[in-house]
Formats: C-alpha cells, structure tokens, sequence
C-alpha cells in the first residue's frame, strides 16, 4: 500500500510532466505557422506571463513580444560572455541563454515581473526554445538553400539568352520569385569594395539585406572568365524601391546597373550594360579617397562623357591621356587644376579644398596655362582636360561634396 506521501509526490510528479507536455505542445505548433519565430515568442512571453526576446548576435532584435526593456536587457547580456544569465533590471526578472545556430549565436530572454513563474518555467521554456529555434533554423537553411540553387539556376539560363518565344515561361518562373510579371527589371553586377573578388558571404548579405526590405532578387556568383575575379550578377525589378536597397548596399559594395528592360531576351545585352557600369564604377573608386561614396553607376543616367570613356579601348585612351598630361608634370599642378574643375572652376572653392589662398589657385592655375599653351577658359581645352582627367575629377567631387554638405 503505498504511502500518502508518495502519492502526494507521485501526483505531483504527473502534474509536473503534464505542465512540461503542455508548454512543449504550445511551442512546437509555433513551427508549422508562416513566422515560426515571432510565433515562438509570442507563445513563450505568454507562458511566462511577461516578455520574450529573441536577439541575434550584434544585438538586434529579431522577434519581441512583451513591455520589458529590449536595449537594458541586451546591455546585461553583452557585458558577459556567460551562456545563461539571471538578473533583475527594475522591476523585471531576467533569464537568457546563448544558443549557438547556423548564421551565428542568438540571445533567448525571458523577462517577468513574477519571480515564481520564471523559477518554475525558465528552464523548461529556455530548453524547449533552443531546440525548436534550432530546427525552425534548420529548416529556414535547407528552404534557403534550395532557393539559392533554383535562384542561380535560373538566373544562369536568362544569362545564357532566352527566345522571345519562350519568354512566358521564364516570367512564370521569375513571378515565383514574386517579380511583377512583364514589368522592368535591371542587370546588376556588384563587386566587394574591400575585397578583389566576391565570395557566397558577400551573396548571403545582399539576400538578408533583400529579404529585409521584401525586394524579389536573383542573384549568383559571375565571372567572366576562370582567372578573372569573381563578381555577383543580379536582377531586380527597375523600382523606387530597388533603387532604395542599391543606394543601401552601395556603402559596402561597388555597384552598376543596366537601363531598365521588359524583354527577357534582352538579359544578356544588360548584363554587358551593367559590367559596363561597374567598370565605370571601379574606375572612380580608385580615384577616389572614400569609394564607398561613389553611390551605383546606372548605364543609363550616366553624363556623355562617362559613356564615351567607357566605350574607348582601355590602352589607346590611357596613351592619350597621357600625352594630353605629360605637359603638366607637377604633381601639385595637377592636383589643383583637378580640383578647381571639379569645384566647377570657382576659385574660391578651390582655395578652401587646398587650404591655400585664392592668389596661389590663380598662380597656379596661369603655370598650367603656361605648360598646355592654351587658357583654361577655352571650353575646347576645358573639354579635353575633364576627358583626361575624369575618374580624378568624380573622386574629386565627392571628396567636395562630403567636406561641404547641403544646408
């Protein structure tokens, strides 16, 4: 006959393994919802009965539900490197954990202003979440993965060139992609501006940074031959918002564009537009002392003198710059004539840029006239000196740009 006490225990023993089946049937039906994630939180701040936070690894937040103060929390976290954390932040008691997952670790935390539900649940619910963070990850990663490949894919065959006649089936296609059927789209290619070639990592940020904004892309690794550095093609809708997220990645990426096309059998036309474009683009990085200020090279809003520079043979133009050049030797010259022309020939501006009086721009300016044997001022001569000095003269301009902002 078994003691009253033992079966206290015992019942108290089911009652506790029937709360744990109840809380983990709770959140693991948060898998199968359409954002698992935030769904995960939102059923574990109730369980807790105050909030849930889940942050990545530099501290951002990923999903949140619950009053508890996001940015304190997180301040405790990052001031250890211990896996799990108990602390009281006003009147919140705080439990977090590490959790170490394919794209790096994330923060679980657990906030309450009821002491004795943490005590009883914290570990429990932490446990539950790890895991199903884990496989919901896991899950993510494999989708992901097979997005990728059915990506490049078919990104690779509208590379290769599509009939006009089978068009329809690449846009039924592109539209599980989610892009707007038979609107334009614009060829990207898109290099690292502090590294030589691309890598999948660089692809990995460039899809984030989409999905963050809800832009369709394609996107693959390019080369154009087996020893040239590989760059990244890409494809986008032609949007208001496109244009956003390449002026965003532009800060970390050098960037050219196509001009906007409908045809699909136009691809590989725009895809040599846009190596067009990010060759223009390199060409002023190097000039240039912050290349992440260049902003992207669309093919299509470039100025003349860009586009006829760009379709010149690279050695015959590089000779005959520098033959235009060779009579201005001095460096100091030369630097000041680049930017008196890209301060739009205003002497005063040129004279703040090169901390120097507005006489020494003029004297200097006369030496340069002396060396050339032509004014300045002839538009002819001004017109050969912006061909020969181009890329040095958008370097230059940005550089003026950032030291004088708009009011």
């Amino acid at each position: 006959m078994l003691d009253t006490r033992d079966t206290h225990d015992t019942h108290a023993e089911i009652d506790h393994l029937q709360t744990a089946l109840d809380i983990t049937n709770t959140l693991i039906s948060a898998v199968s919802s359409a954002d698992p994630v935030r769904t995960l939180t939102s059923r574990i701040s109730t369980l807790c009965r105050g909030t849930a936070i889940i942050y990545d690894f530099e501290g951002a937040v990923v999903a949140s539900t619950g009053e508890a103060p996001t940015q304190l929390i997180w301040n405790e976290v990052a001031a250890t490197n211990r896996r799990e954390l108990s602390t009281e932040i006003g009147r919140w008691h705080v439990r977090t954990r590490r959790v170490a997952l394919r794209d790096g670790v994330h923060v679980i935390a657990l906030a309450s202003r009821g002491l004795d539900t943490l005590d009883q649940l914290s570990e429990l619910l932490l446990d539950t979440s790890e895991r199903l963070l884990g496989a919901v990850h896991g899950i993510q990663y494999g989708a992901s993965q097979r997005d990728r490949r059915d990506n490049e894919q078919l990104l690779a065959s509208l590379h290769d060139g599509v009939l006009p006649s089978r068009e329809h089936r690449f846009w039924s296609q592109l539209a599980q992609f989610r892009f707007p059927a038979y609107a334009p789209v614009r060829a990207l290619e898109i290099t690292p501006i502090s590294a030589a070639s691309a890598v999948d990592a660089d692809i990995a940020h460039l899809v984030i940074h989409a999905r963050s904004e809800d832009l369709p892309l394609l996107v693959m690794l390019h080369r154009v031959d087996m020893d040239s550095p590989a760059t990244i093609a890409a494809l986008v809708p032609a949007t208001e918002l496109s244009e956003r997220w390449i002026a965003a990645v532009s800060r970390d990426f050098l960037v050219g564009s196509s001009a906007p096309f409908s045809a699909l059998s136009g691809v590989p036309d725009g895809v040599r537009e846009a190596e067009t474009a990010l060759g223009i683009s390199r060409q002023w990085a190097n000039s240039a002392e912050l290349p992440s200020e260049i902003g992207a090279v669309f093919i299509d809003r470039i100025d003349l003198s860009t586009w006829l520079l760009s379709h010149v043979d690279a050695r015959q133009l590089s000779d005959r710059i520098d033959r235009t050049l060779a009579k201005v030797g001095s460096a100091q010259l030369r630097e000041t004539l680049i930017t008196y022309l890209a301060a739009e020939q205003n002497i005063t501006l040129t004279a703040e840029a090169l901390f120097v009086h507005p006489n020494t721009v003029r004297y200097r300016l006369s030496k340069v006239e002396e060396a050339l044997g032509s004014s300045i001022t002839s538009p002819f001569a001004v017109a050969n000196l912006i061909l020969a000095l181009y890329p040095d003269l958008i370097g230059r301009s940005a550089e003026l740009r950032r030291d004088r902002p708009e009011s």
